[in-house]
């Protein structure tokens, strides 16, 4: 089942598309929504470059509604490919927290290495 609506601002207005609703009457932009607000908002910034097809891609998403913007549809791509690689990153966790703490060793033996001696410091 379709629905349509007029959509856009700017370049888009005026302009007729249509949003897939579920049996129940859900629009898939209130589906995705559970997807692309996660719990801590979207306060970071990241600048990223994109290919032609995945910029074209996310064009697709804003230019049907489903988006609002670049940026919006771009964080629930990013949302969503992490969920879907939840385990992968799960497996990563305990690893990156030994590589941290291995690499805050390799400073302080840098550090340790590079400090003058207390007994050169004495004798000169």
């Amino acid at each position: 089942m379709k629905k349509s609506l007029e959509f856009g601002a700017g370049r888009l207005r005026g302009r007729i598309g249509a949003i897939a609703t579920t049996k129940d009457g859900k629009e898939l932009k209130d589906l995705l929504d559970q997807y692309s607000h996660s719990r801590d908002g979207r306060g970071n910034v990241v600048m990223a470059r994109v290919g032609d097809e995945a910029l074209a891609r996310i064009d697709q998403l804003v230019e049907a509604d489903i988006f609002t913007s670049r940026s919006e549809c771009a964080a629930f791509l990013m949302n969503a490919g992490i969920e879907s690689q939840k385990e992968l990153f799960e497996r990563l966790s305990a690893h990156t927290a030994e590589i941290r703490k291995l690499k805050e060793q390799l400073r302080q033996v840098a550090l340790d290495a590079l400090r003058p001696k207390a007994t050169e410091a004495a004798g000169s």
